[in-house]
């Protein structure tokens, strides 16, 4: 296995304190030096749709802004390497983030898939220049926004998802010219909620998307997480590890913030990997039996305190490493 860690461990989304250091170059040069100290060779970007003000920004959180830093995504990879950073090995898109620049493209939701298409298309491009393997995707935007959006209409919400399967297989053949893999991810406020995603994955083409299991959106959907790892192995090219404490105990993911939850006593979604509740040396030793080799897209997502949380990640990953390899002895 290959341990991937994940540049979202900022929340570059927000407007929250440090927003404008998440927002300098400056700020990224120093995180990718700590990624490489600790050990790291490959991460994982999560990224969103090229609009004008993110195109600005100095963070590598959309592919305008890569071009504009650093002339393309070659030069960026270059970039990468001289810091001791070897690729990205994957990108994720959502279309809850496609959601949310129709605000600033003023595009429709007619439009919305052909446009989600071309940003699956543009990142898939700049992650073959970045010798990566994998496009992990969000495939629909939260179910409150969707509510919403649809005034609560079912059918209308059964259309969308039918069209998002549609959309995932034209990326899947996307991501195949490129010689790429396609991997859904599953939040769990969104329509693959939970359980939901055997019914998505019926949906689509299984030649074309695989599925990357992501414990923490399982559990706190209800979900048994292990018994889908269990379920998926043996399909999966790429795995997602979070971790969570979080209890959804007033459906904040029929909400518009589902990720910043604002009433009840959980009001934080994830953890630092290691300082949740996710069985990982479960996990780890589900896919060992299954033969995994793929990469483990390591995501911390929104750590309070970014340095320690580097850190943190590659300690949760050698002792991971650690503790399968004296029970195999045992």
């Amino acid at each position: 296995m290959k341990a991937v860690a994940g540049f979202g461990i900022v929340n570059a989304d927000t407007s929250g304190p440090g927003a404008f250091l998440r927002a300098a170059k400056w700020y990224w040069d120093e995180l990718t030096d700590m990624f490489s100290a600790a050990g790291f060779t490959s991460v994982m970007i999560p990224m969103v749709p090229n609009t004008e003000n993110v195109s600005r920004n100095g963070a590598p959180i959309c592919t305008a802004s890569i071009r504009t830093r650093f002339g393309s995504p070659r030069g960026y990879l270059d970039y990468l390497n001289d810091k001791g950073i070897e690729n990205v090995e994957a990108i994720g898109i959502s279309a809850q983030a496609q959601f949310n620049s129709l605000f600033e493209t003023g595009l429709p939701m007619e439009q919305f898939f052909d446009e989600f298409y071309r940003h699956a298309e543009d990142t898939a491009d700049a992650l073959t220049e970045l010798h990566g393997s994998t496009l992990l995707v969000s495939p629909t935007p939260g179910i409150g926004f969707l509510d919403q959006a649809f005034a609560g209409d079912e059918a209308k919400k059964q259309k969308f998802l039918a069209d998002a399967a549609e959309c995932m297989n034209r990326i899947g053949e996307k991501c195949r010219a490129n010689g790429l893999n396609l991997a859904i991810r599953n939040e769990y406020w969104t329509l693959m909620r939970g359980t939901a995603i055997d019914a998505f994955m019926e949906m689509v083409d299984r030649n074309l998307v695989t599925y990357a299991p992501d414990p923490a959106h399982l559990c706190i959907a209800g979900a048994d997480y292990a018994a889908y790892y269990e379920k998926y192995a043996a399909q999966a090219k790429t795995v997602c590890f979070t971790d969570t404490k979080f209890v959804d105990e007033l459906g904040a993911y029929k909400t518009i913030s589902p990720e910043y939850p604002q009433d009840g006593q959980h009001q934080r979604v994830y953890c630092d990997l290691g300082f949740g509740e996710i069985d990982f040396d479960r996990l780890y030793a589900v896919l060992k039996k299954a033969g995994f080799d793929g990469p483990v897209l390591l995501d911390s997502k929104y750590s309070l305190d970014i340095p320690k949380g580097i850190l943190r990640m590659r300690t949760f990953w050698n002792r991971l490493e650690k503790n399968f390899a004296a029970k195999e002895v045992q």
